[in-house]
């Protein structure tokens, strides 16, 4: 987001911060039914999946926030503080209290002190440095480090194929995971929380999807049909789960592809230079 906003109407901010404001409060109703859940028990285990859909709802209401705000041109400095903020505790507290309640039960207490302060501290170090930051229009195709809402959004999707509401899910997914002793699933979710903590601080580059034009509306169209189609026999939290690991897959993938040209291109002119 730019930082100082231009000369427009009063009016145009509106939108904007009104999407914020729904982010911040899907946040803080996560957190409020994850507690009650957790002290009364009387859902099951069901407010932990809702409570993982109020974080991805909360994902979406993000990301149209900064699409409105530079489509009204109503980018302002209070927009991108707040934003910060309702970020910090949609993506950063909420999900670690879910996981807390929902995954880290079965572990050591330390581990999950450990694990969700990991992922507190990458997500607060991810943000500061966004806002820190020049945006360059080379910016608008990538973001420099995973964003805070794809690491919150992660997580969740962990959380819905493991403890969703009548979760059948998929042999590869909620079966196997659900058949894990609970104390063995618990350390392999507070293992993610600390590796999506360190690809937050990391350098690594993911995608924007900021910049809007044919070939990209193709690409997300046909992701989105087939995606679509896998609705028809596949539960949506698994579709959304596979979403997420296709993200996270793609940027590290990206990211090896361009270390591995590098050393080649090292390679090439060092064997150029000394005349092998």
């Amino acid at each position: 987001m730019a930082r100082k906003p231009g000369s427009v109407h009063p009016g145009n901010y509106l939108l904007p911060n009104l999407l914020t404001t729904f982010n911040l409060a899907c946040g803080i109703l996560a957190i409020l039914l994850t507690l009650e859940n957790s002290t009364a028990k009387a859902l099951g285990g069901q407010n932990y999946a809702i409570s993982a859909w109020l974080i991805l709802a909360a994902v979406i209401f993000d990301f149209l926030d900064g699409k409105v705000a530079r489509w009204t041109h109503a980018v302002s400095e209070f927009g991108v503080k707040i934003d910060s903020l309702a970020d910090f505790i949609s993506f950063g507290i909420a999900p670690v209290v879910i996981t807390y309640f929902a995954l880290l039960q079965n572990v050591p207490l330390l581990i999950r002190g450990l694990s969700g302060g990991l992922f507190l501290f990458g997500g607060a170090w991810r943000l500061a440095r966004f806002n820190c930051e020049v945006q360059t229009q080379d910016n608008h195709t990538y973001f420099k480090g995973l964003p805070i809402p794809a690491a919150a959004a992660f997580v969740c999707t962990i959380v819905l194929v493991n403890s969703g509401p009548g979760n059948a899910g998929v042999e590869f997914l909620s079966r196997s995971f659900l058949s894990l002793p609970q104390n063995v699933a618990g350390s392999l979710s507070a293992l993610v929380l600390v590796m999506l903590a360190g690809l937050m601080i990391s350098r690594i580059h993911f995608p924007a999807f900021k910049k809007v034009n044919r070939r990209n509306l193709i690409l997300l169209g046909g992701v989105a049909m087939f995606f679509g189609v896998l609705l028809l026999v596949i539960p949506p939290e698994n579709i959304v789960f596979l979403i997420m690991l296709l993200y996270l897959i793609i940027g590290l993938f990206r990211n090896f592809s361009v270390r591995v040209l590098r050393l080649q291109h090292k390679k090439i002119h060092k064997n150029d230079f000394t005349g092998e």
